[in-house]
């Protein structure tokens, strides 16, 4: 017989398993502060990068909260206006000599009271605190879009909109993101949209891990998701998937690194670290996958001087159909140089107390790995194209709901990824990653960049000059537009510039892995030359050691080197980083020159 003492015991003890996981949960993720404060702090001001004379645009205004989300209680009225620079001169353009059709003014509709609960992007009947206008300019430029809101009493510039004949678009995307089908947020037809709708990104990749995709039809959900997202001309939605060597007992192939891998065409490759499970088989399985479908792959290293996670560049050495970009800046901070090099400015999650050489992507270039610069989000929260992870509204309460614990803060904004096209489509951006068309660079920014020795940029042929001679001069230019928004930065939110916007930055031009020139500006544009007539020698790597009788780029490393192999083949390389007051990062590169 059943004692009633027992049926109490019970029952409390259901009451405790019930209750208790949901206390710690509300303790760990709920904010009352982020919950309730949805108040403006800025707007954000995005446009075309790029433009041809009277091509249509179209303007995107939004009201953030302290925490970089959509204020849905805006009710500021706006007016619009332009800043105009000529792109020879430098010299701002006068008013009366500029053609455009700029939006009239606009007093925006929301709700009565802000709210952390329902993103405002969601909300039926107003613009709660997100608008898209029309407009047009006739007159070739560099051009800044001023958004004046009564709201906060402030003037908010745009990101640069470059307006001349080229037949070429300099489009924004991330290709590095994670739903709540592997260890991220959110559905991923709902993080395609806020991609294309929020962040206004015109392509995007959701990459979950393989090894998450086993269950319940993982590896063709995402891929027809990324298949009813493409919308070609206007929004490339580009297959893709993380390899994740990791270690524990579903991933027993420790110390390659995570490589995250797009793809050319309608489906992805089954990649996962528990099917293959070293370097080798990863590589042999792709040739497997591009032979049987005609489709390209592209691998890219991330977070590769973050430990537990340091990059085994001696296994991707052999490969560079596949190695053909390196991610150089996302919520994990920057692994473009080791973190305990002298030039290390923005650091990086997990760093090694103690120097681990040969895991950086200016390290693995002087192997001779030829490898441009992509940024991305590696974002969890399901915000692709602008997490919130570096802000308190990382916490679990926010939508899209999220089963992993991994929905944790970073203190880096997320990045994006510049490229070069010539129509929005996914071969067309592909193509462009694939040729090292690209710009890399920290939180939501949209620079204008771009970079040449004796004219030859990036991407183009196969970002290598031939010169005559190893003494033959090489001219080496760089023109900037920067963006005008605020930026964000380490554990730090946007907030609205005091008065005009910080144009304070340095560029540094990076030669065979080393700081070559420095220059410091303070103009939203900038044209940079320097010459070199040095001789060509190239670079090697030079740090290799030595375990149980072979030779390994470093201890980390699971694949035995021959150090006389590691090096540029004689050729010099050189790379752009720009670095604002502000925080925001941008890289560009590499361009290899040889002599002839």
């Amino acid at each position: 017989m059943i004692r009633r003492e027992d049926i109490k015991a019970t029952t409390i003890l259901k009451i405790a398993i019930t209750i208790v996981p949901l206390l710690v949960w509300g303790v760990i993720n709920i904010d009352t502060g982020v919950m309730t404060n949805n108040e403006t702090t800025m707007l954000w001001v995005h446009a075309p990068s790029t433009l041809e004379p009277d091509e249509e645009g179209e303007i995107l205004v939004e009201a953030w909260d302290p925490f970089e989300r959509v204020s849905c209680s805006h009710k500021g009225r706006v007016e619009f206006s332009l800043r105009s620079y000529n792109m020879d001169t430098l010299e701002i353009i006068p008013q009366e000599d500029i053609t455009s059709q700029l939006p009239d003014s606009h007093c925006f509709t929301g709700q009565l009271f802000g709210q952390g609960f329902i993103p405002a992007y969601m909300l039926p009947g107003m613009d709660n605190g997100m608008r898209r206008f029309d407009f047009q300019i006739t007159t070739e430029g560099v051009h800044y879009i001023l958004v004046e809101d009564t709201l906060t009493e402030k003037t908010y510039w745009s990101n640069p909109i470059i307006v001349r004949e080229s037949g070429q678009s300099l489009v924004w995307g991330d290709v590095h993101s994670h739903s709540i089908l592997s260890d991220g947020s959110g559905i991923p037809y709902e993080n395609y949209y806020f991609a294309r709708v929020v962040a206004g990104l015109e392509f995007a990749s959701i990459t979950d891990h393989g090894e998450n995709l086993h269950l319940d039809n993982g590896w063709s959900s995402i891929q027809a998701a990324t298949n009813a997202a493409n919308d070609p001309g206007e929004f490339a939605a580009i297959q893709g998937v993380e390899w994740t060597s990791s270690g524990g007992p579903h991933t027993p192939s420790w110390g390659y690194g995570h490589l995250t891998f797009i793809f050319s065409g309608d489906q992805f490759g089954r990649i996962s670290a528990d099917i293959q499970k070293t370097a080798d088989e990863l590589w042999d399985y792709l040739d497997e996958f591009t032979s049987e479908t005609g489709d390209r792959a592209l691998a890219e290293p991330h977070h590769c001087v973050r430990q537990p996670f340091i990059q085994d560049w001696a296994a991707c050495l052999n490969h560079p159909e596949y190695m053909r970009v390196a991610e150089a800046y996302s919520v994990h901070g920057s692994s473009l140089v080791n973190p305990h090099s002298q030039w290390n400015e923005t650091g990086t999650v997990g760093q090694p107390e103690a120097g681990i050489s040969g895991s950086s992507i200016n390290e693995a270039l002087s192997m001779g790995l030829r490898l441009g610069f992509i940024a991305n989000g590696d974002s969890h929260d399901g915000f692709l194209g602008h997490s919130i992870s570096h802000t308190r509204a990382f916490i679990g309460h926010q939508y899209p709901p999220a089963y992993d614990s991994s929905r944790v803060p970073q203190p880096y904004p997320s990045g994006v990824t510049g490229a070069f096209v010539g129509n929005i489509t996914r071969e067309s951006v592909f193509d462009a990653i694939y040729k090292r068309a690209t710009i890399a660079n920290s939180d939501y920014g949209r620079p204008y960049v771009r970079f040449s020795v004796n004219g030859l940029e990036p991407g183009d042929n196969d970002s290598t000059l031939i010169v005559e001679n190893a003494t033959a001069n090489r001219e080496i230019t760089l023109f900037l537009a920067q963006d005008g928004n605020p930026s964000a930065g380490y554990k730090r939110a946007a907030k609205p510039w005091i008065e005009e916007p910080d144009w304070s930055a340095s560029i540094q031009i990076f030669k065979n892995g080393e700081l070559w020139r420095e220059q410091e500006i303070s103009t939203p544009l900038a044209s940079i030359t320097f010459n070199d007539s040095a001789a060509i020698t190239g670079t090697e790597y030079e740090n290799c050691t030595i375990k149980d009788g072979e030779w390994y780029i470093n201890g980390e490393s699971l694949t035995a080197v021959d150090p006389d192999s590691l090096n540029t083949g004689g050729a010099d390389y050189y790379y752009v980083r720009a670095l604002t007051s502000n925080g925001r990062f941008t890289a560009v590169g590499p361009i290899w020159v040889e002599s002839a």
